[in-house]
């Protein structure tokens, strides 16, 4: 099982890259890190929830996702 760390890491990741200009003029390249990003948090939230995982910090942090 992924560690919920990893996943957020690679969501946040994802969705800097997805703010670079040259990404938004690729309509192609958005939508494919669109689609991945999502996949990243979808399985942040599933091992989460399984795992009953805190991430250390604020809680509001952890709202966003």
């Amino acid at each position: 099982m992924a560690d919920p760390r990893d996943l957020k890491e690679a969501a946040d990741a994802i969705r800097d890259v997805r703010r670079l200009a040259a990404i938004q003029r690729h309509k192609e390249l958005d939508e494919a890190l669109g689609r991945a990003e999502e996949w990243a948090r979808k399985e942040y939230r599933k091992v989460r929830e399984e795992d009953g995982f805190q991430m250390p910090g604020n809680p509001a942090d952890r709202s966003s996702c």
